[in-house]
C-alpha cells in the first residue's frame, strides 16, 4: 500500500505535468492549424469571381446631369478592403466556433473542440485528478493556438495591406503619369477639340457608353476610383480611360450644348478654316469640290462626323458636280463646322480640319462676324472671289454665261473690309502691322472664264506651272479687272497670301480645259494646312 501511494504521488507530481504540457503543445498546434485553415478557406472563397458582392458597396449611382458617373467603383479603390474585412470576420468567427463557442444544439461531432475536451474529462474512466488537468491543458492550448493564429493572420493582413497599397499606388502613379504624358503630348502637338456647334473649346468631353441598349453619359472618363486604365459602366460595358487605349473612338459630346463632337477627336491637331465670301459667291460649292478632291487624292481622308458625310453625299445625289446651283443652301444661323481628317491615320501630318461655311448674309454684317465664336480658333482663311461679281468681268460676259454661273452681287473688297474689322475686334495677333494667319484667295467659277467671248482665264495668258507663277498670274488678272484696292488690302492686312483658281468641273479629276489647267480644289486647304502645295 505504501508503494502504491508513492507511485500514485509520482504520477500526479511528475507524469501528469508532462502529459498536460504535451496536450497543451498539441492542442496549440491544432488551434493554430484550425485558424490558418479557416483563414485560407475564407480567403479562397471570398476572392473568387463568384463570391457575394452585396457587402462591397460598388453599385453605380443612378444617371444624373451633374452627379457622379454611372460606373462601378474600382475593386482596388476600397471594395477589396471590404472583401478582406469580410474574410477576416468569417475566418475568425468560424475558428472560434470550432474551438470555443457552442452551437445552438451541440452534438459530439459539431461541438467545439474545448467542449469535446471537457466532455471527455467528465465521461472518461481516467481519474478526475488526471483528466481535468489534461482538459485544462487542451483548452489553454486551443485558445493559445487560436490567439497565435489571429496574430499570424494580423501579420499576413499587414503584409497584404502593404502590398495592396503598393499595387494601388503603382497603378495610380502609372495611370496619372500616362494621363499627364497624354496631356503634355496634346499640348505640345497643339491638339484640342472644339464644339462644331457652339464653338467653345471642350476641355472634358462627355463620353457615351457604346452599348446600344445603354448610351450612359460619362462626364469624367479619366483614371480614378472607378478605374485606373478602364472602368465598368452600369451596364457592365468596359470603357477605356485613356486616349491611347481607345477612348477617342467612343462617341463624345460637348458638355455645354450636347452637340456630338468629331469622331476620334484629340488624335490629331485641329485646324479651323472659315470660308469667307458674300452671298452666291460659291462657298458651299467650293467646299463640296475641295472635300471631294481630298477624298480622291489618296493621301488619307476620313469624315469626322456623320452630319458632314451626309451633307456631302446629299449634294452628290443632287448632282452638284454637274449643276452647282443644286447645292444645299447654307443656313443663315450660327454655322456648324464640317469636320474631316486629312492625312494618313497615325501619321504626324494628320490634321482634324474644321471647315466653316458662314452664310453670305452673315458676312455682310461686321457685328455678326465678330460674334462668330469660331473666329477665336481660326488658323487660316479661304477668301472666295466670285469673278462675276467684278464689274469689268460682268460687263464683258455674255448673258447666257452670267445666268449659268449665278453671279454674286457683293463686291469682294466690301466683304474683306468687314472680315478684317471683325478679326481686329477679336484681337487677332499681328506680325508687325499685318495679321499673322494665312489667307488663300480662291477665284471660283473659273469654268465660266473659259468662254471665248468673255474675259479670259487667268492662266490662259501665260504658262503658269509653279505655285508662285500661278499666284502671280491671278494677281495680274485681278489687277487688270480693276481690283488693285482688293490686292492692296490683302497685302496690307495679311502677312501670308496666296491665290488659286478652281472650278467645280475638277471635283472628281483635275484635267486640262483647252490650254488651261485649273488648280486642284483641295490645294488651297492643303496650302493652309501645310504651308506648301503638295506635288
Amino acid at each position: 500500500m505504501y508503494y502504491l501511494l508513492i507511485a500514485l504521488f509520482l504520477i500526479i507530481v511528475i507524469v501528469t505535468p508532462y502529459v498536460v504540457a504535451l496536450t497543451f503543445i498539441g492542442s496549440s498546434i491544432v488551434g493554430l492549424g484550425v485558424g490558418v485553415v479557416e483563414y485560407v478557406t475564407a480567403a479562397l472563397a471570398g476572392f473568387t469571381p463568384r463570391a457575394p458582392i452585396g457587402h462591397l458597396r460598388i453599385d453605380p449611382p443612378e444617371p444624373s446631369r451633374d452627379g457622379p458617373d454611372p460606373a462601378f467603383r474600382s475593386y482596388y479603390a476600397g471594395p477589396v478592403l471590404w472583401d478582406y474585412l469580410n474574410i477576416l470576420r468569417t475566418a475568425i468567427t468560424r475558428m472560434w466556433a470550432k474551438i470555443l463557442s457552442a452551437p445552438t444544439t451541440p452534438t459530439p461531432v459539431s461541438s467545439p473542440l474545448v467542449r469535446r475536451a471537457w466532455l471527455w474529462a467528465s465521461n472518461t474512466e481516467w481519474p478526475r485528478w488526471f483528466a481535468y488537468p489534461v482538459a485544462a491543458g487542451i483548452t489553454a492550448g486551443l485558445v493559445g493556438g487560436g490567439a497565435c493564429a489571429i496574430g499570424l493572420v494580423a501579420f499576413a493582413s499587414l503584409v497584404f495591406l502593404l502590398l495592396l497599397l503598393v499595387l494601388v499606388a503603382s497603378a495610380l502613379l502609372m495611370a496619372s503619369g500616362s494621363w499627364v504624358v497624354e496631356y503634355v503630348v496634346l499640348f505640345l502637338r497643339g491638339i484640342t477639340i472644339e464644339c462644331p456647334s457652339c464653338h467653345e473649346k471642350v476641355t472634358r468631353p462627355v463620353y457615351r457608353c457604346p452599348a446600344p441598349e445603354c448610351g450612359a453619359a460619362h462626364r469624367s472618363l479619366v483614371p480614378g476610383t472607378t478605374g485606373v486604365l478602364r472602368r465598368t459602366c452600369a451596364c457592365h460595358t468596359t470603357l477605356p480611360t485613356l486616349l491611347a487605349l481607345g477612348k477617342s473612338r467612343l462617341r463624345a459630346q460637348c458638355a455645354r450644348c450636347g452637340f456630338e463632337l468629331p469622331t476620334k477627336g484629340l488624335t490629331a491637331p485641329t485646324v479651323h478654316i472659315p470660308v469667307i465670301a458674300g452671298p452666291k459667291a460659291g462657298k458651299s460649292v467650293f467646299i463640296q469640290s475641295a472635300v471631294s478632291r481630298l477624298m480622291l487624292r489618296g493621301d488619307g481622308f476620313e469624315f469626322a462626323d456623320e452630319r458632314a458625310k451626309e451633307s456631302f453625299e446629299r449634294n452628290i445625289e443632287l448632282g452638284v458636280h454637274q449643276d452647282p446651283s443644286r447645292a444645299l443652301k447654307t443656313a443663315v444661323v450660327n454655322p456648324r463646322a464640317h469636320t474631316v481628317f486629312v492625312g494618313a491615320e497615325g501619321s504626324r501630318a494628320r490634321r482634324l480640319l474644321y471647315l466653316y461655311d458662314p452664310a453670305g448674309e452673315r458676312v455682310e454684317s461686321v457685328d455678326h462676324l465678330a460674334d462668330a465664336q469660331f473666329l477665336a480658333f481660326t488658323k487660316g482663311v479661304v477668301f472666295i472671289v466670285d469673278p462675276f461679281s467684278l464689274r469689268q468681268v460682268r460687263s464683258g460676259t455674255p448673258r447666257a454665261v452670267l445666268g449659268r454661273v449665278s453671279a454674286s452681287n457683293t463686291a469682294p473688297k466690301e466683304v474683306l473690309e468687314r472680315f478684317v474689322e471683325a478679326l481686329a475686334e477679336r484681337g487677332f495677333s499681328w506680325r508687325g502691322s499685318r495679321i499673322s494667319i494665312p489667307v488663300a484667295v480662291v477665284l471660283t467659277k473659273c469654268d465660266g472664264l473659259l468662254d471665248p467671248s468673255g474675259p479670259s482665264h487667268p492662266y490662259a495668258a501665260r504658262s503658269a506651272s509653279s505655285r508662285e507663277e500661278r499666284a502671280l498670274a491671278i494677281r495680274s488678272w485681278l489687277t487688270g479687272m480693276g481690283q488693285h484696292e482688293l490686292l492692296s488690302s490683302l497685302d496690307n492686312h495679311f502677312a501670308k497670301v496666296s491665290y488659286f483658281a478652281v472650278s467645280i468641273q475638277d471635283s472628281v479629276e483635275v484635267r486640262r480645259h483647252g490650254a488651261v489647267i485649273n488648280d486642284d480644289p483641295a490645294t488651297p486647304l492643303l496650302w493652309l494646312l501645310n504651308g506648301k502645295v503638295p506635288a
